[in-house]
């Protein structure tokens, strides 16, 4: 609840994460397959700041091994990195794209039913173009329950033409954030 302090001196209430969106990627798939040329890859992440401390430690070992009776091969499914920044991410690869969110759905909730809510930045889902060799990203934002997608090409550089057709193609099937400035584009995705 916003105090007449925070209105005054313009300060705005977070908008509260609905991880629930996550499971809007499926159905978008279908869209962006017919619509856009794209097919998932079946390989997505979850990025977020390891805090320091054992309650931390735990919760990670926690939706680890979770994730680990999920998959055959977990050496092959699952693998962690850290990033040049300090972020670390959980990338997995999975046959179908369902079983995918749904894992990526569990590393989401169980940092924020831990109260890590606060590290978790973003989830990264990992599309091919099926006539060109294009990697397409949609990107959630944690903070902000939105999605945004991400055409990185060489030279750090971007398709933000490309990107604003996949906004337009997908239209009101995911909640795509709607301020352009918040989509940061995340290079070096390890997704």
């Amino acid at each position: 609840m916003l105090g007449i302090f925070d209105v005054l001196t313009g300060r705005t209430k977070p908008v509260k994460a609905n991880l629930d969106r996550l499971f809007a990627i499926p159905g978008v798939a279908v869209t962006l397959e017919l619509s856009a040329n794209l097919k998932s890859a079946n390989r997505a992440g979850v990025c977020y700041k390891p805090a320091s401390g054992s309650a931390f430690e735990n919760t990670r070992a926690e939706f680890m091994n979770v994730l680990r009776t999920m998959v055959s091969d977990p050496d092959r499914s699952i693998y962690v990195s850290k990033d040049e920044y300090g972020y670390e991410w959980v990338v997995i690869q999975d046959d179908e794209l369902e079983s995918l969110t749904t894992k990526i759905h569990l590393i989401n909730k169980t940092l924020e039913d831990h109260s890590f809510s606060p590290a978790l930045l973003l989830s990264a889902f990992r599309f091919q173009e099926t006539e060109a060799d294009q990697v397409v990203y949609w990107v959630y934002l944690y903070k902000k329950g939105t999605f945004y997608p991400f055409v990185p090409l060489s030279g750090q550089r971007r398709d933000n033409e490309r990107e604003l057709v996949l906004k337009a193609i997908v239209g009101t099937d995911i909640p795509v954030e709607p301020d352009l400035e918040s989509w940061l584009p995340p290079w070096g995705l390890p997704v």
